[in-house]
């Protein structure tokens, strides 16, 4: 009996940004800078370089954790200036509005009407609230019960643990959940080591290719995602 949706956030419910430095990580940038310069003399400039030089890690590491990184590289060391700047991180792009991927709302609608319990499963540099207020703004927040964060939890897809996470915190089984995402690696392969039910949502002709050999169902737009959810209800 299928019980919930896990579902992919970037590129799969709302578009990311081209790097090296999107509008929203260039938002928390900023915030950090603003909180830094008022102790001492930092230039913005000084402050993006340092992040391009561990930006591999933010990932799979807390905002506030990595904005603390940041600023000791930059030379900050008082604790108290350290905690307001890393909170001014992670809440710097909290107004940031992300564009919705045509369907999201209608994929996440069907679910829930549906009584499946619908958990955001992502490699982001934003924190479970973070991605929580980046769904408020995309008008998607109401349908998700929980995120999982690799940044909050250490570990990223397609390692089965952000998985098993994520259904443990809504008392759902593998077996009991269908993944969508747009990558094969991370998603696909991810959630099939876990043991969900994967769809791959084809944006990227690359992602076909990989997981052609594997015979899950692909799906070009999410109102053909939906037609499968049905279908996998009504078996």
């Amino acid at each position: 009996m299928l019980k919930a949706l896990s579902v992919d956030l970037w590129g799969t419910l709302i578009e990311d940004e081209p790097g090296p430095i999107e509008t929203y990580a260039y938002m928390k940038l900023k915030a950090l800078w603003e909180v830094l310069s008022k102790y001492s003399s930092v230039d913005f400039n000084s402050v993006v370089e340092v992040y391009m030089k561990i930006i591999k890690y933010k990932g799979f590491t807390p905002p506030r954790l990595f904005a603390k990184m940041i600023s000791l590289i930059l030379g900050f060391s008082d604790e108290r200036v350290l905690e307001e700047a890393s909170v001014a991180y992670e809440q710097g792009a909290y107004s940031y509005k992300p564009h919705t991927i045509p369907g999201a709302r209608e994929l996440v609608e069907y679910a829930k009407s549906a009584g499946l319990r619908i958990v955001v499963v992502t490699n982001t540099s934003f924190s479970a609230m973070g991605v929580l207020k980046l769904l408020e703004n995309a008008g998607l927040r109401d349908y998700v019960d929980y995120v999982a964060s690799s940044a909050d939890l250490g570990v990223e897809k397609p390692n089965p643990r952000i998985f098993q996470l994520a259904l443990k915190a809504i008392n759902v089984e593998p077996y009991e959940a269908v993944h969508i995402g747009d990558s094969c690696s991370r998603d696909v392969l991810g959630s099939l080591l876990t043991g969900l039910k994967p769809i791959l949502y084809a944006r990227k002709q690359r992602s076909i290719e990989l997981c052609r050999a594997l015979r899950i169902p692909v799906v070009e737009n999410l109102k053909r995602a939906i037609e499968i959810l049905e279908a996998i209800l009504k078996s």
